[in-house]
């Protein structure tokens, strides 16, 4: 879980001051560290490597498949935790960025700098009264109008950039005062992002075009992360009650008219991710490591896999019919088959992997390693 779940707890304003900024250098060496092991199952193996990602800290990441660029936030802050807990405060100089990575040649090629953007106002409790950096945590992609949406969670703010910027400015910040943004996706067709406020109890609609907030979604309560199926015209939001834990469950609303038309009961801190090839909807919680699978259709839960693993974020590659989940404290891949919904493989990592994407040309995973400035790498293929 990144820092991103983290508002309410308390933290000095000695320590919040010390806040500052400098321009460390993108990592030129893609020097590949040894793999864990090589697991084989159920007729694939996977090969574990990791590279520089040109980051202090991976927070998530997105893949432009035709440009064959990841897109990783920076979110090396001075507040951090271990797996969402333990607070504790380092003290040192950040630069807040999103790093443009090349899976062509498995370098980091250049950075977007958001340091020139106005700073947010971090709270303390519900009192936002540290000044605080915009530093990235979530992103989402635009890749038809060539758009990022970032959610720079701590300072309360979402930018709205070029992919082929290299710095930012105040021009491209959407302030949400108080509202602790979290998980973001957009629409292509319609250049609409939909952006979780977690403590707002609302989804901000954004225009990629102009990069203005132009509607909200309001009743999701704690919306957290969020999926879309743009054929059947709907947002998946799930939901983080951080504090008592009861207010579980999957909202699913209707783009064309931004209202909720359902709320299926999960498990508490559930992600949902979409299959584009059927409409499934998988829906991991971090809290239980239960991951279950919606029918689109009903809306029903039709199974429900116990992981025993702790996972952060998934990704599906809809091609060659596999889930991938990011057990994030567990420092394994747990991959799934996505028809029957079976455990094939655990794949140790030796990396707490934060969030995770596919290219769908090669199959290969990426994935964000959580406080680290790696990037784990892993390479699938079908056995003969």
């Amino acid at each position: 879980m990144s820092v991103m779940s983290l508002r309410r707890n308390r933290i000095s304003l000695f320590t919040a001051a010390l806040l500052c900024v400098a321009a460390p250098g993108i990592a030129q060496a893609p020097l590949a560290a040894a793999a864990p092991n090589s697991p084989v199952a159920a007729g694939w193996s996977f090969r574990v490597s990791s590279v520089p990602a040109g980051v202090g800290s991976g927070g998530e990441l997105a893949y432009d498949n035709s440009r064959r660029s990841l897109f990783i936030t920076d979110d090396d802050f001075v507040m951090s935790t271990k797996g969402g807990s333990d607070v504790s405060f380092d003290p040192h100089v950040v630069k807040p960025k999103v790093t443009v990575f090349s899976t062509a040649t498995r370098r980091p090629v250049r950075s977007i700098d958001f340091t020139p953007q106005p700073w947010g106002m971090m709270p303390v409790g519900n009192a936002p009264i540290i000044p605080t950096l915009q530093v990235p945590d979530g992103i989402s992609l635009d890749t038809k109008r060539g758009k990022l949406v970032v959610s720079n969670s701590h300072a309360n703010g979402v930018t709205v950039v070029d992919m082929s910027a290299r710095t930012t400015s105040a021009r491209n910040l959407v302030s949400v005062p108080n509202m602790h943004p979290m998980g973001s996706v957009v629409d292509t067709t319609t250049g609409r992002a939909y952006v979780a406020l977690n403590n707002a109890s609302r989804v901000a609609v954004i225009s990629t075009v102009t990069g203005r907030k132009i509607a909200e979604i309001g009743g999701i309560a704690w919306p957290s992360f969020v999926d879309l199926d743009a054929k059947r015209h709907r947002l998946y939001v799930g939901n983080a009650d951080y504090l008592n834990k009861k207010t579980n469950y999957l909202a699913v609303v209707d783009t064309r008219t931004d209202k909720v038309i359902k709320r299926i009961t999960t498990p508490s801190n559930t992600r949902p991710k979409v299959d584009p090839a059927t409409g499934r909807i998988f829906a991991a919680s971090f809290d239980t490591g239960k991951l279950l699978v919606i029918d689109p259709d009903s809306l029903t839960v039709s199974k429900t896999v116990a992981t025993s693993t702790s996972p952060n974020k998934l990704a599906i590659d809809a091609q060659r019919r596999l889930v991938y989940s990011a057990n994030l404290q567990k420092r394994t891949i747990t991959v799934l088959d996505a028809d029957s919904a079976k455990v094939i493989a655990t794949v140790p990592t030796g990396a707490p992997v934060h969030t995770i994407a596919v290219d769908p040309a090669t199959g290969a995973v990426y994935g964000t390693q959580h406080q680290s400035g790696r990037l784990t790498i892993v390479s699938v293929a079908r056995n003969r």
